[in-house]
């Protein structure tokens, strides 16, 4: 976490230090992202940067940490239309809404997506509590399709926790290739994400899990 120093600065530099962080860490891998690039761009001396954080390790966690909280609030300010809606209405809310995230923040989705699934520059010990906590919670919506006759119950739970962990960690990759964006474009803020149809193609794919998750007859 970073020291109280960093939460002394005045607000706008403190945002600006956070943004070139996320775009250098969005930018590059953690090995060869820049510290001193980072406090370059940032206007500050890179003694103050150790001021601020304990190392680069103590700022990286802290933008994965971000990543998470952002999110986290975004999807809370999106709250579902009808809190007893059926899973798969849920999952079809929960896809378009989280594609909407990673095209509002798209170098943050990126820092978290490198952290959660490729960028592991220390062992996996500070990122396994985080992806153990949503493994957990895609479990949970697998148990509740069982509860409610939605998913077929002798499915293997952590089967479907894989299919759908792996579909909605790839949504976004797939909307941007299947639209023809470039992720440059998504980063510079020239594409504007209600002209991408999220709602329509989240709609088809979660169709497709209905059927193939469906109890048998």
């Amino acid at each position: 976490m970073p020291q109280q120093t960093f939460f002394n600065l005045p607000d706008e530099k403190r945002q600006l230090i956070l943004d070139l962080a996320i775009e250098e860490f969005a930018q590059h891998d953690y090995k060869n992202a820049s510290i001193s690039n980072l406090v370059a761009r940032a206007g500050i001396a890179k003694g103050s940067f150790y001021q601020y954080f304990e190392d680069k390790r103590d700022l990286y966690l802290y933008l994965i940490q971000i990543a998470g909280e952002e999110k986290k609030r975004f999807l809370e300010q999106k709250s579902p239309p009808n809190p007893g809606m059926h899973l798969f209405d849920f999952l079809r809310w929960a896809m378009s809404e989280g594609a909407r995230f990673e095209f509002s923040n798209p170098l943050l989705a990126q820092v978290a997506y490198r952290a959660l699934f490729s960028d592991r520059p220390f062992g996996n010990d500070p990122f396994n509590q985080l992806q153990d906590m949503v493994m957990a919670y895609y479990l949970s919506l697998v148990q509740l399709g069982k509860s409610q006759g939605v998913i077929e119950g002798d499915l293997d739970d952590s089967l479907v926790v894989f299919l759908l962990s792996t579909i909605f960690n790839n949504f976004g990759k797939f909307v941007l290739e299947s639209q023809k964006i470039a992720p440059t474009d998504l980063a510079s803020g020239s594409v504007d994400y209600r002209s991408v149809n999220m709602d329509e193609l989240a709609g088809q794919l979660i169709a497709i899990l209905q059927r193939g998750l469906a109890p048998r007859n």
